[in-house]
């Protein structure tokens, strides 16, 4: 009976959530047990008026060979109608079947004789990691349906409540930690990287998104922190890497069959896709990866994890084209089980969660956004789920209205108060932080009153994760995020205090007056809390490092309020991140052959405004991406961004080079001018392209709405501050196609209206301005 406690926790724990995630109150478990036996029955009790196609439960690929079938204690994969093949497993393969319907497999006590084709290169043993631990498929399960739940709704949908003791933002960075926590302690146990065993799903969901959004170097970074913490059960700490690894090495193992018998695959086609794309992450490849989770959501388009994990990859690739594909192979799939079109019949599990991730895929790139469609996936989910679909679709938002200049909408999303709190629970690797950066853009957009003080209350929110990581200035200086964060604890609940105090008020005992009076009492919280326990995985997982996707958000909120004056070029804001850039550089690691952010543009642009571009990167990168860092770099220095101002002014030829540079990293052809002389008829020297290679121009940087913060209106202020009319001309047309594609945002016509005045066209310019006040320009007050 005590087996089934997991499982009645996590069942009540799902009805106690007020209306999160409609479709986790469909979960429920089933136990039973023999009296002869331990052996633990699980089904996933579902909507039976859509069956997910025999595909997904079928495994006639696996099937066994004769003496397999006939050996002792066999299991099947799932009973009734989903197991028409009546295949069997051998005995140590068990199969389960998570939230989603989606196979699970578990390898424990099994002859690893038996076992072929297992790269063992990449396996890294452990010194007795976790020998006292039980292998619970049950737990296993639990925890795995827990974590991927948190993975797609990017920490939304989650069974725990995290402490508020810190503030909102703490507390969903808390409860996303206590998922990942639960899941990271089953995945070290199943992938010890002993080769006893393994359920490589379990590293799948405890890894690759971590992969996905920061790289290999990442994933070291956050493991230096594990090292130092508590570990769960006797033996050394979990380590990502290790647990990668190890599952990873399973891809292509087989069962050996005997005589006559051919070996069989020990996974299911879609776990070694998966891992396929693990081991290309691993690797920093995530160009490979994005076409393994591709080819996955092609055969699986269910997998709501596969296409989560694919738009990751394909937002650090800046590949918009690759997130349209993933979005729209399954986008089909997942319209079909919602109902009908006569919604006659009741939509699948986790529809809600599809339609706003389909909306995000459709909504990447601007030249092939479908935006009235996403748009209406987005309030279908909203209107059904707003709090477990609110990240996602929040994140589908921001593109869609950004893409069409709808800043005043794009405010009330993403910075107002009603807005916010669709993705204030979102605290999965900072998810909610890079919403808010959004916001921060949508009222600079919006050109309202005191926009510049609002957008940097939400510029804030990457400052307070700079400090509390020890990767600003004076923590870098005190020793780093391995020092600064050890005294990094989970929030605490603030009930207890708060009813503590009602009654010390009441009944006296004057302990407020007490503490006021002893300083040594003031700081007995704080002594409790920092100092006299070791840190446990809830506390490394709560309080992680910057990200390169956070660091790259943050710089082009401050590069847009640098631009606008509403932060200095010498604000020590500036001074922080340009020091966090450095250190994220610095903890490359020394068997590497690419730069820790290398495999992400998005990263290489924005820290080539800080840094010099040719540290940055070892291996080629496409062209115009290597353009765009030089005009960014030289726009840099003339800004003196972190740097104290001195009286040494800058040129006009100077901010000619940054614009040249920018246009041309902007334009897909190379541009040409007037011949002068015998100068060069180009701006930059022409460079042979192979179509085949990162040097077509073509090749993607990021997705329009990041890319057009750093290009757009960096190229626009160094074309003003030349000054020439064929500057001014270019600036000119570049709002000319910003009014044109995005007429519904104040900022472009304000930026009109001020290049049109130094052309001389004073009617055009007033009539611009008119434009810009009558979208919203100047009006209302600060969002707080």
């Amino acid at each position: 009976m005590s087996a089934t406690l997991p499982s009645i926790r996590f069942h009540l724990r799902a009805k106690q959530m007020r209306g999160v995630c409609s479709y986790l109150s469909e979960l429920k478990y089933h136990y039973s047990s023999a009296a002869s036996s331990a052996t633990l029955k699980r089904k996933a009790v579902r909507n039976t008026s859509i069956t997910p196609p025999r595909s997904y439960f079928d495994i006639s690929s696996l099937k066994p060979n004769k003496e397999i079938s006939n050996s002792v204690g066999v299991r099947r994969f799932s009973e009734g109608a989903q197991n028409n093949n009546e295949s069997y497993l051998p005995h140590g393969v068990n199969r389960q079947s998570d939230f989603f319907g989606e196979a699970i497999t578990f390898v424990n006590d099994f002859d690893e004789s038996r076992i072929t084709s297992i790269d063992k290169s990449i396996q890294i043993p452990c010194s007795n990691q976790n020998a006292a631990a039980q292998h619970d498929i049950a737990k296993a399960v639990e925890s795995f349906d827990g974590m991927a739940l948190c993975i797609v709704s990017r920490g939304a949908s989650n069974l725990h409540t995290g402490n508020d003791g810190d503030g909102p933002d703490a507390k969903a960075m808390h409860s996303s930690a206590m998922t990942w926590s639960e899941l990271l302690r089953c995945a070290s146990v199943w992938n010890d990287g002993n080769g006893q065993s393994t359920s490589p799903m379990l590293a799948v969901a405890a890894v690759a998104p971590l992969l996905a959004q920061g790289g290999k170097d990442y994933v070291h970074r956050i493991d230096k922190l594990l090292s130092a913490t508590q570990s769960p059960t006797p033996g050394t700490p979990p380590s990502l890497w290790k647990i990668a690894n190890h599952a990873a090495s399973f891809r292509d193992a087989f069962i050996s069959g005997t005589g006559d018998d051919v070996a069989t695959p020990l996974l299911t086609p879609r776990e070694r896709f998966h891992l396929h794309a693990l081991s290309m992450l691993i690797q920093n490849n995530h160009r490979c990866a994005m076409g393994a989770y591709l080819r996955l959501l092609e055969l699986y388009p269910g997998d709501l994890l596969g296409l989560s994990l694919a738009l990751d990859v394909a937002y650090s690739l800046g590949d918009g084209e690759a997130a349209r594909a993933a979005a729209t192979n399954v986008s089909t799939y997942w319209s079909e089980r919602d109902g009908g079109t006569l919604r006659l019949h009741p939509a699948q599990s986790g529809q809600t969660l599809a339609s706003s991730l389909v909306a995000v895929g459709l909504s990447s790139s601007s030249a092939l956004s479908r935006a009235a469609t996403a748009e209406t996936l987005v309030e279908m989910a909203l209107s059904r789920d707003p709090d477990g679909a609110g990240g996602t679709s929040v994140w589908a938002l921001s593109n869609i209205l950004g893409s069409e200049g709808r800043s005043s909408e794009m405010v009330s999303r993403l910075a107002g108060f009603d807005g916010t709190q669709l993705y204030q629970n979102c605290g999965f690797l900072n998810f909610h932080t890079r919403m808010a950066g959004y916001g921060g853009i949508a009222l600079l957009d919006r050109r309202g009153a005191a926009s510049e003080r609002s957008a940097l209350r939400l510029y804030d929110g990457f400052a307070y994760l700079l400090d509390y990581s020890g990767n600003n200035a004076m923590g870098i200086n005190n020793g780093g995020e391995e020092v600064v964060l050890r005294d990094m604890k989970v929030p605490r609940s603030v009930v207890r205090d708060a009813v503590g105090s009602i009654f010390s008020g009441w009944f006296g005992n004057d302990d407020a007056k007490e503490k006021e009076n002893d300083p040594s009492l003031q700081d007995q919280d704080t002594v409790q809390r920092k100092g006299q326990k070791p840190r446990t995985l809830e506390d490394t997982l709560c309080w992680l490092p910057p990200s390169p996707i956070l660091l790259t958000q943050a710089t082009s909120l401050l590069f847009r309020l640098t631009l606008v004056d509403g932060v200095s070029q010498s604000d020590h804001r500036w001074v922080d991140l340009k020091a966090a850039w450095k250190y994220s550089l610095e903890m490359e690691n020394e068997a590497n052959t690419q730069k820790p952010f290398e495999f992400m543009p998005m990263a290489l642009l924005a820290s080539s405004l800080l840094l010099d571009p040719e540290t940055l990167h070892h291996e080629q990168i496409p062209l115009q991406l290597e353009i765009a860092m030089q005009g960014l770099n030289k726009m840099g220095k003339l800004l003196k961004l972190g740097q104290s101002q001195d009286r040494t002014s800058t040129t006009a030829s100077e901010w000619n080079e940054v614009m040249r540079d920018l246009a041309q990293a902007r334009d897909s052809c190379q541009r040409w001018e007037m011949p002068d002389g015998m100068e060069s008829t180009t701006y930059l020297p022409t460079r042979s392209v192979d179509h085949n290679s990162k040097s077509n121009p073509k090749y993607p940087i990021g997705w329009d709405f990041d890319v057009r913060q750093f290009l757009e209106h960096g190229l626009c202020y160094a074309a003003v501050q030349v000054g020439d009319y064929e500057s001014l001309c270019l600036a000119r047309a570049i709002c000319s196609e910003g009014t044109t594609l995005r007429q519904n945002c104040p900022e472009l016509w304000w930026r009109y209206s001020v290049v049109l005045d130094m052309l001389g066209d004073e009617v055009a310019a007033e009539n611009a301005r008119a434009a810009s006040v009558s979208l919203g320009s100047g009006e209302g007050g600060s969002t707080n």
